[in-house]
């Protein structure tokens, strides 16, 4: 068996040193770079003072005003009503999980809505623990409802 070279291979790979390009002259360079520091430096830079901070764009104003506790109270009533409402048709084996879908979907519009409002209550408030308790029981149920944790086979 006869082996043939294979430098044709090799130097197709490795470029022939002989064949490089003109190098471009140092002077090309330096002018560009001139160039570019003096429209650099013509352009005058005006110094810009920073913007104060308003302080004040933290306080809250507008207090939580006795209707938004009442309108919170009556969401959560609401949502606890139809939770209830919920665990009752689960606990009837002749409904199914699609006769329930409806009772599902008000429990997501609710706990929707009522999420919304959970951000607007200050921090401090007693409330406002009330509802995050009601909004995380409302929405593992609505989990497992999703997941088909009531299927029974």
């Amino acid at each position: 068996m006869k082996i043939s070279e294979n430098n044709g291979i090799i130097k197709s790979s490795y470029p022939d040193k002989s064949q490089r390009s003109e190098q471009t002259s140092n002077t090309d360079f330096k002018d560009i770079l001139k160039e570019s520091v003096e429209k650099s430096t013509r352009h005058p830079t005006e110094i810009k003072s920073p913007s104060l901070i308003n302080a004040l764009s933290a306080v809250r104003f507008n207090p939580e005003s006795p209707q938004d506790k009442v309108s919170a109270i009556k969401r959560v009533d609401n949502l606890i009503d139809l939770l209830d409402d919920y665990r009752k048709q689960l606990a009837d084996h002749a409904i199914t999980l699609r006769s329930i879908e409806p009772v599902m979907k008000r429990i997501i519009k609710e706990k929707d809505q009522l999420s919304s409002l959970l951000n607007s209550m200050p921090n401090e408030d007693g409330l406002k623990d009330i509802v995050n308790h009601t909004l995380i029981t409302a929405s593992l149920e609505v989990i497992k409802y999703n997941r088909g944790d009531y299927i029974t086979s």
